[in-house]
């Protein structure tokens, strides 16, 4: 008899005997009672120890997991630390107690608590980023916000428009938290020369890096993490998250324009506003102009190169990877240099959460959430997809939203994997809440922490949870509600 048939056998039995002796209790002698009891006791401990076994396992990692988020949440403990300790916990604990992997069987070892799709995320990241600094050095994004900036000729609402733009261009390109650095370090200088109240236009641009986050697959980490679990490829992205993405950008504009109508108000001659923007030079930035047009020629070939990927059958981390080692190359740079100024801490940050997402795999924890969320979700896609869009978008602005998308990302597949609902639908509710409920608050975001930094370090103003959500929030809350009708869309007419 099976493990699993003798405790069964053992539960219906004793529940027999308490079902019959307790009718004939009071008919037993006081010995035949003390027996009674005992075997209840008994048979009740040993349940209790074979069911605490079995969910043993289960509920230290699910704590691990807990305190592992709190540790990321609360801005006192560094979040890469936490995310470490926490994935070594985890993963020592079930290796120490050789528990089973359901996926690929056999006893887990260090191979299963990281796969090869969270390698690929990694190097679609490091590619990123290296692409990002290495161009970043030769001036091309300087020149083009400079460029801008000169075209708006000093005009207060062009000059909000552009740079708005500007920040969702370079959002899709690159990623949203260079493009804030970039956009609002040129932003602080205009506004001082042309003594203009900064904070609209930082509150602008950090509102569009989470507008133009929605655009290309590489322009948010968030993206990367469900695009690659869904396996979105680079143009049906694009072609799912670009014309939307001008339509929340239209939206957005007109609801800055009207929080700060007052702002606006020129406060010397056009033609003096003209003249100080064009004492800016856009090629200051630029100090080897080689490097300079070989950058261009760098990032149009990998970006061509993302939208052929599945045509030339290259994964886009290969492409990503290809695309930063030929800069570097043609850079002339020495590649620990490039390597010291990369973003270490950000890639053991990932490493960490994805190990400690798999041992949340391997102990069926995301499994079972999957199967508790389809049972309460509607069956129904377009409503089942408007919950869950809502429900992440609040969770990514007290959270974030990169933490958000890692957790959820896994869940959602899971889902879409054991119920009728659309496993695309519901990777589009994933990214657009993850990347939209990120600017409900000043944490939700990293593009939100830094251009907020910015402000404060260059004019030394704040701005507060209550004004943030008045007006970002706001904001936020009207591009929630168009993507509610966007969801319908999709799930109607694009993903039936």
């Amino acid at each position: 008899m099976s493990e699993y048939n003798f405790f069964q056998v053992l539960v219906v039995t004793t529940i027999y005997i308490a079902i019959y002796f307790g009718n004939v209790r009071s008919k037993l002698s006081k010995i035949q009672k003390n027996i009674l009891d005992g075997y209840m006791i008994i048979t009740s401990l040993i349940l209790l120890i074979v069911r605490a076994i079995e969910t043993f396992n289960v509920l230290i990692i699910l704590a691990i997991f807990v305190l592992t988020y709190v540790g990321i949440i609360l801005t006192k403990i560094d979040k890469t630390m936490s995310a470490i300790i926490g994935s070594l916990a985890a993963g020592l604990i079930l290796i120490l107690l050789k528990v089973e992997d359901p996926e690929y069987g056999g006893v887990i070892d260090e191979e299963s608590l990281l796969h090869f799709r969270d390698l690929q995320i990694i190097g679609l990241i490091i590619g990123t980023l290296i692409l990002v600094d290495v161009s970043q050095e030769s001036g091309v994004f300087h020149f083009l916000s400079i460029k801008i900036l000169k075209a708006s000729k000093g005009d207060p609402k062009k000059l909000l428009r552009y740079f708005g733009g500007l920040t969702l261009i370079l959002s899709a390109l690159v990623n949203n938290i260079s493009a804030m650095m970039i956009v609002g370090s040129l932003t602080l200088i205009a506004a001082e020369r042309l003594e203009l109240n900064p904070k609209p236009y930082i509150i602008v641009e950090l509102s569009m890096t989470t507008v133009g986050g929605i655009i290309t697959l590489i322009s948010s980490i968030p993206n990367i993490i469900i695009a690659q679990t869904f396996n979105i490829g680079f143009v049906e992205f694009f072609k799912i998250g670009a014309g939307f993405a001008l339509i929340c950008m239209v939206a957005n504009f007109m609801v800055f324009e009207y929080i700060y109508r007052e702002e606006f108000k020129m406060k010397m001659k056009p033609k003096e506003m003209e003249r100080r923007v064009n004492e800016f030079n856009e090629w200051s930035a630029v100090k080897d102009k080689a490097f300079f047009y070989k950058s261009i020629a760098v990032l149009t070939i990998t970006i061509l190169g993302f939208v052929f990927s599945e045509q030339l059958g290259l994964s886009l981390s290969i492409i990503a990877v290809s695309g930063a080692f030929t800069l570097i190359l043609i850079s002339g740079k020495k590649i620990d240099e490039v390597f010291s100024k990369l973003d270490w801490q950000l890639i053991a940050f990932f490493m960490g959460l994805f190990v400690l997402i798999a041992t949340l795999q391997i102990v069926e924890i995301l499994s079972s959430i999957a199967i508790w969320l389809t049972g309460i979700l509607p069956d129904d896609t377009f409503w089942a997809s408007v919950i869950l869009l809502w429900f992440v978008a609040i969770i990514s602005g007290i959270v974030d939203n990169i933490v958000v998308a890692a957790a959820f990302g896994p869940i959602l597949y899971s889902i879409s994997q054991t119920s009728t609902l659309s496993p695309m639908v519901l990777a589009w509710s994933a990214i657009f809440s993850a990347n939209f409920g990120g600017g409900l608050t000043p944490i939700g975001a990293p593009s939100a922490v830094v251009g907020l930094a910015l402000l404060y370090r260059r004019t030394g103003k704040k701005m507060g949870w209550g004004e943030f959500i008045k007006t970002q929030g706001m904001a936020t809350f009207v591009r929630l509600i168009l993507t509610t009708g966007y969801l319908w869309i999709l799930s109607v007419y694009v993903y039936p």
